[in-house]
């Protein structure tokens, strides 16, 4: 009976420190799950940390945008990507698809022919001085509007933006001092009374910078030394209410 007693005293025993040990045993385990969870929360928040890649900007248009009579770094779409840098926003230098004389349906060929390796988050559209210069009708330049957009849909990344900018009055430079000044500006702002709609209906945004090119008559350091496109002082100055109305 003792001998039967002491035997199963010792079963007791066995079980109960292979239970115990299996226990410890599975701790151990769930401590190295969670070591592993927790490292991998840690790296995910590492990943979501990481700093973007730049922006991609694209500019179309014509003198005004490739900066006709002033150096590359003049040019407004190379200065608005300085003044974002500045803003903490960063972008890759701009792709710009503009000549002087372009006027809306020029453009719309050069891009057609132009063979785009990727979409773009920015894109800008200046255009239609050449279309008034050359005294093309406004219906025209409307429906060249609309071509255009479809020509900026496709290269744009979904969720990117376009902004709509106002066509300078060259009126207000020495070059048109000598043309009926008044005459021009009534023009200028029928086309530029166009674009405003245009991007009204697209819901796209519009900055004005006409009222800038205004001030060239009588401050000569806004204007080039052809007397007729606007120097990169001013162009300085179109980046930053381009950047407050687009970007900030």
């Amino acid at each position: 009976m003792r001998l039967h007693l002491i035997f199963k005293i010792f079963f007791l025993f066995t079980v109960m420190k292979g239970c115990t040990s299996n226990t410890n045993y599975n701790d151990e385990d769930l401590n190295i799950e969670r070591d592993d969870f927790s490292d991998t929360l840690i790296l995910g928040n590492n990943l979501n940390t990481q700093r973007e890649s730049p922006y991609s900007f694209i500019a179309l248009g014509d003198s005004y945008t490739i900066g006709e009579g002033v150096n590359e770094e003049e040019r407004w779409p190379n200065q608005f990507v300085d003044v974002a840098y500045e803003n903490g926003v960063d972008f890759d230098q701009p792709m710009i698809i503009a000549e002087t004389g372009w006027k809306t349906y020029d453009l719309l060929n050069a891009i057609n022919q132009t063979n785009f390796t990727k979409k773009y988050d920015y894109i800008s559209l200046l255009i239609g001085v050449n279309n008034q210069f050359n005294s093309r009708p406004i219906d025209e330049f409307e429906e060249d509007l609309n071509k255009l957009m479809d020509e900026m849909e496709r290269i744009k990344k979904n969720g990117g933006s376009i902004i709509i900018i106002s066509i300078p009055d060259w009126g207000y430079t020495p070059f048109g001092e000598s043309s009926d000044m008044s005459d021009i500006s009534e023009q200028i702002n029928l086309f530029n009374s166009s674009l405003k709609k245009f991007a009204s209906t697209n819901g796209l945004k519009y900055v004005d910078v006409t009222e800038i090119s205004r001030r060239g008559i009588n401050e000569p350091d806004l204007i080039t030394n052809d007397n007729l496109h606007p120097s990169g002082i001013m162009y300085l100055e179109w980046a930053k209410k381009i950047y407050n109305i687009w970007i900030d």
